[in-house]
């Protein structure tokens, strides 16, 4: 099991290699880019991110205590609402996006999507809901590990500042990286696994990208949040309640 010393520094480090190599590649390159070129230069970015903390979990024993192990294909359950907002989201992208969109952006841009969002679920899942939340849990009482791992999975998105993102487009990513890590921490718990919220932070983050090519934000996408965060605070409540009986 990893300490909260060991948590907070993998975060730290894993949060300052994303920021770095974004700076590089949107600050010090003024001309515009592509989104498959922005993919592309991300991509060796997100792998020594990814390897970081792979080497950190590995050299640390912590890679079962964090939640590696065997797809439980059940805790995809408690994704459902969002999976049905998946659906549709992508229903509308299918009607939206035009053969020649897609044929623009090439095989080659849509395998650096599929990898490099693939990449960040899993980094991201691994440092927040893995290494940090069950360091947390070590040290202080559950609901604030929960707290701690939802708050800095959101301050985190703060890096995308760094792409030219407006601040005020930012402070609104931060808060909704802030709900989706608040009904994110307890599923991490209850299914005791990090596969099915990887699986599912990389659609979403798909669905997400894809929508931005085609312009559009569906109006599912906060119904779903919403839905997801009433049965997060249903297992908030049920895991307080738990832990005070024990």
């Amino acid at each position: 099991m990893p300490g909260l010393r060991l948590g907070i520094i993998t975060a730290v480090v894993y949060a300052a290699i994303i920021a770095v190599g974004t700076a590089l590649v949107f600050i010090l390159r003024p001309e515009p880019i592509t989104l498959e070129m922005a993919l592309l230069l991300l991509l060796p970015v997100q792998l020594v991110a990814v390897l970081f903390c792979v080497a950190i979990a590995m050299r640390n024993a912590v890679w079962r205590s964090v939640g590696f192990g065997r797809l439980q294909w059940s805790g995809m359950l408690w994704f459902l609402p969002s999976w049905v907002i998946l659906a549709v989201m992508g229903l509308g992208l299918v009607q939206t996006l035009t053969a020649q969109t897609m044929a623009g952006l090439g095989a080659a841009g849509i395998s650096l999507l599929l990898v490099t969002t693939f990449l960040i679920a899993f980094g991201e899942e691994l440092v927040f809901r893995g290494i940090l939340l069950r360091g947390a849990m070590t040290r202080i009482a559950m609901p604030m590990a929960m707290f701690l791992s939802a708050f800095a999975f959101g301050l985190f998105h703060w890096v995308n500042r760094l792409a030219g993102q407006g601040a005020g487009e930012t402070s609104l990513q931060v808060l909704f990286a802030f709900l989706v890590g608040f009904f994110l921490a307890p599923i991490a718990i209850r299914v005791g696994n990090l596969w099915p919220l990887i699986i599912w932070h990389w659609f979403w983050n798909i669905a997400v990208i894809l929508g931005q090519i085609a312009a559009i934000l569906h109006p599912f996408a906060l119904i779903g949040i919403a839905i997801q965060a009433v049965i997060s605070i249903w297992l908030w409540t049920a895991m307080i309640r738990k832990g005070r009986a024990d």
